[in-house]
């Protein structure tokens, strides 16, 4: 029975490629994907961030397809501190667009912006932008991402930069396994600024309309977390 199960597994995951459009291969590194016109997905985050003092962040996510290259997508997010009671943090907005059809440059190029409101309206309104750069070599994937944050009202102005790096090597249509580098660094008047920088493995398996992404990083600098862990999970609607 036992061998009868691994073998039903086994062809699970290395059987027919999934048909999920928005697969995402890296649990924080976005690639060069949109949702196809008219198909509708969910996606399930948590973050836990490990400190001293540990504390948890879960999104739910509905994107819709608008275009072959452009699509939207809706966050409610809700956070916990250790010792503190569970709350509705923030709602989010999302838009994607493609610059180029696959395949005509080096790297396909993919436009990614953000609005972020905090349900605290002491706290400051986000905008981020980034510009994703994605090429496949096969069963190699290599994704470069420049990143550009700007907090505003109520305080003073924050800038925030950073370069996300996503390497993953597809061992089948439905498993992959990968490492990301994310760095931030923060610019502040009349403050010290502050660099964040993490690194570590992720691995994605999809099976059906369903696929599954856990990420682990360790914070590489005095102003990081210790580490960060990330699953999500997307499901075609």
């Amino acid at each position: 029975m036992l061998r009868k199960l691994l073998i039903l597994t086994l062809a699970m995951l290395f059987a027919a490629p999934s048909l999920l459009a928005d697969r995402r291969k890296y649990a924080w590194t976005y690639q060069y994907a949109t949702i196809a016109p008219e198909a509708s997905e969910l996606e399930l985050y948590q973050t836990t961030k490990l400190n001293q003092t540990d504390s948890w962040e879960y999104r739910i996510e509905v994107e819709h397809g608008l275009t072959r290259r452009w699509d939207l997508s809706i966050y409610q997010i809700f956070a916990q501190k250790e010792g503190e009671s569970f709350k509705w943090d923030a709602f989010q907005v999302r838009t994607r667009y493609k610059l180029a059809e696959p395949g005509r440059f080096f790297f396909d190029p993919l436009v990614y912006l953000e609005y972020n409101r905090k349900i605290d309206l002491t706290r400051q309104n986000k905008v981020e932008a980034k510009l994703i750069l994605d090429r496949d070599m096969d069963r190699l994937n290599v994704v470069l991402v420049p990143v550009y944050e700007f907090f505003w009202a109520p305080g003073e102005p924050v800038h925030e930069i950073g370069f996300d790096v996503g390497l993953s090597y597809e061992l089948s249509y439905r498993f992959s396994v990968g490492v990301e580098s994310i760095s931030r660094k923060e610019f502040i008047e009349n403050a010290e600024n502050e660099q964040s920088s993490y690194l570590g493995p992720t691995i994605s398996l999809a099976t059906g309309s369903i696929f599954y992404t856990i990420g682990y990083t360790w914070g590489m600098t005095d102003d990081s977390d210790d580490a960060r862990v990330r699953f999500l999970m997307g499901i075609e609607l």
